[in-house]
């Protein structure tokens, strides 16, 4: 049996955690629900190009992000400029 974590963030330009992905699922997915770019990835992601620079969300669109290797990690997010919302879904397997 399984069953879903969702949630709705505020991300600004200072990068923060945006959720515990869970390594046993194939995944999580991101909606950009703001109207900036949002860069996800680890705790020192710029929302630039530089080599620190995370992926890319566009605005007002949804990624697919892999889990990694089966373990939890966390997904950081940063906004190019102001703030946007940041939804999440991600299956929780074995609950």
């Amino acid at each position: 049996m399984s069953n879903y974590d969702n949630g709705v963030a505020t991300v600004t330009t200072t990068p923060a955690k945006l959720v515990t992905v869970q390594g046993e699922n194939d995944g999580i997915l991101i909606q950009n629900q703001g109207s900036v770019i949002v860069y996800l990835g680890g705790p020192s992601v710029t929302a630039d190009q530089t080599a620190t620079g995370g992926y890319q969300v566009a605005a007002n669109s949804s990624v697919l992000v892999p889990s990694v290797g089966g373990t939890q990690h966390d997904l950081w997010a940063v906004a190019a400029s102001t703030t946007a919302k940041v939804a999440w879904l991600q299956p929780i397997l074995g609950i």
